[in-house]
């Protein structure tokens, strides 16, 4: 186990958390802008998917360094700029979200391959 991975993780999962909770209790959006709430939740989902995955991958004994990195750069990109966009109101943002997307997709797809043809020991 990668004690600083697991701790990463551990601490994103506590900002995920926390950005739970003031998504239903401190954002306060007028009717009219409910998308943003949303974009939110989806900002947040998202966030915590990925701190199990960075879990998961950090508490492994060996390897499995790209996958970590691509799922935290994929919260920092995906979730992140949602949660600056929400609350700036500013589509700015919106163009770093799809690296955080492919940054997902494209760790899940390294995580895999890890497993299939990565010698790991039992």
């Amino acid at each position: 186990m990668n004690r600083l991975k697991v701790s990463l993780a551990a601490f994103l999962g506590c900002l995920a958390v926390i950005c739970g909770a003031y998504g239903a209790h401190g954002l306060k959006l007028a009717p009219q802008e409910m998308h943003y709430m949303e974009m939110w939740k989806t900002a947040v989902q998202y966030h915590f998917f990925h701190v199990l995955a960075l879990l998961f991958v950090g508490s492994q004994k060996k390897g499995f360094g790209i996958p970590f990195i691509l799922f935290l750069l994929g919260i920092v990109f995906f979730s992140g700029s949602l949660y600056i966009l929400v609350i700036t109101k500013s589509f700015f943002w919106a163009k770093f979200t799809p690296f955080g997307g492919v940054a997902f997709i494209v760790g899940w797809l390294g995580l895999g391959i890890e497993f299939l043809f990565r010698k790991i020991p039992d």
